[in-house]
């Protein structure tokens, strides 16, 4: 795309651009700092407007401020106040609204693009099934989110990347870039839309689950008659999903970690072994293995949503890159540690939580106690974000540690309290803070033992002990 092409596109004044109105921009930031090419453009977010339109912090910098005027490696500044100073002559865009212009040009550039968009939403899991996705196509030129960002000003910074005409497109996309305010998804017209799944997340910021189930069925409208939705049949509001989707195109598919009447796809098995989880889908050619290297129950979901995407875009499902996938280091990662007098194993999944996911990790807890002959041992911390439901959601824990492995049970934060008093029949102590908690935790962890480790990353000292 021309520097001439942009201004045209979005209707701006250009400035320091004589004799180089056709050179050409094959790449857009929104981020200083990897602004890295003479073919790159920055656009550089207003500190007033991006926190108005797009809620960014209103204590982030001002973009222009972020400029290195000795830097001439630059092609094309894309801003609402003019950049004194330059010591290069660098092509300038000058808009009323650079908001508008980012909007304005990610959906040109978007309508230009004619290969696969996939994008990927729900409480739980959609980084996971992104990443996996992504890895599974790593034979292709592939965009997708930097990082988990997945906010609205990343679905379009992502849209203007589309420039450079990937294989495939697969974004993530947060609450925040499908609610009410603005449905992005409208704008990046994915071809695939998944939702993983609905859980107890945003409770600090939203009402009820039937509200989440709402905003996240906003993806579907993204989707044109032709276009696929792909749903976690195993999710709450599945049903209520479905109904959503169809609004948009009738091909609605679920997946299911079991056989059911239902089921558009599922495993013909899922065996658990120590440290990994192998299934078995029918292919053509008979049932073919695929090896997790995770304990997580969560990401046997993850991998049917990520599988399934591979079928309906008609391509193979490589064994190999199935195995060599590693989601983020801290789900479900275990951790042999040697002391100088026994080994013990840890299963750190402290990165974050909802109660989806502390259900999960407890699951996956449940699925490696077989493996070790030591105390099995659940460490929790709370669930962050979640409200004035913060007392409702954790009694939801009460059931599911009542009927886990544990020998013990360690508890931290006083959101975890009412939920230590109902359990019976367990050994069960809540803390009123983390050195007690760590004390009797090394105490506990003697020679083969297994021990989960899982809360929320923020609003808790409990990662401070993993």
């Amino acid at each position: 795309m021309y520097v001439k092409e942009i201004a045209e596109i979005v209707k701006g004044r250009l400035i320091d651009a004589v004799g180089q109105e056709n050179h050409i921009i094959n790449d857009f930031e929104t981020i200083y700092g990897f602004v890295k090419s003479k073919n790159t453009a920055y656009f550089s977010p207003n500190k007033v407007t991006w926190a108005k339109e797009l809620g960014r912090s209103k204590n982030a910098p001002e973009g222009n401020d972020l400029i290195d005027k000795s830097n001439g490696n630059i092609g094309l500044i894309i801003t609402e106040n003019y950049v004194e100073g330059m010591e290069h002559n660098v092509p300038q865009l000058i808009v009323d609204d650079s908001v508008k212009a980012l909007k304005t040009l990610a959906i040109h550039i978007r309508n230009q693009f004619h290969n696969p968009v996939i994008a990927i939403t729900g409480s739980m899991g959609k980084s996971s099934t992104r990443m996996l996705i992504s890895s599974l196509l790593q034979d292709y030129h592939v965009l997708e989110n930097r990082g988990n960002n997945n906010i609205r000003a990343a679905i379009y910074a992502n849209m203007l990347k589309l420039i450079k005409n990937p294989d495939y497109a697969v974004i993530e996309t947060s609450l925040n870039a499908i609610n009410n305010k603005e449905n992005t998804a409208i704008y990046l017209r994915p071809d695939i839309a998944i939702v993983t799944g609905i859980g107890a997340a945003h409770f600090s910021t939203f009402q009820s689950l039937e509200q989440i189930a709402e905003l996240k069925a906003r993806i579907f409208k993204g989707l044109n008659h032709n276009g696929i939705a792909i749903i976690n049949g195993e999710t709450m509001f599945a049903d209520y999903l479905k109904d959503k989707a169809l609004e948009s195109t009738q091909n609605v598919l679920t997946y299911h970690k079991e056989h059911t009447a239902d089921s558009d796809f599922s495993p013909e098995f899922i065996q658990y072994h120590k440290g990994y989880i192998e299934l078995g889908l029918d292919e053509i050619q008979g049932i073919e293995k695929y090896k997790l290297n995770t304990i997580s129950e969560g990401m046997v979901s993850n991998a049917l949503a990520a599988f399934l995407t591979l079928k309906e875009l008609h391509l193979p499902i490589n064994s190999e890159y199935v195995e060599s996938f590693k989601p983020f280091s801290k789900i479900l990662a275990m951790k042999p540690i040697k002391t100088l007098s026994h080994n013990v194993t840890l299963i750190d999944d402290t990165h974050n939580a909802s109660l989806p996911a502390m259900i999960n990790a407890i699951h996956a807890f449940n699925s490696q106690t077989q493996f070790f002959t030591g105390n099995k041992i659940i460490a929790l911390g709370k669930i962050n974000d979640l409200g004035h439901k913060s007392a409702e959601v954790h009694a939801e824990l009460v059931d599911v540690l009542t009927h886990s492995n544990a020998d013990y049970i360690l508890c931290l934060d006083s959101d975890l309290r009412p939920v230590v008093n109902k359990i019976r029949n367990k050994h069960i102590t809540w803390y009123p803070n983390k050195d007690l908690l760590m004390n009797d935790l090394m105490y506990l962890c003697n020679e083969d033992s297994l021990a989960l480790l899982k809360s929320s990353s923020g609003g808790t000292e409990f990662p401070e002990i993993a």
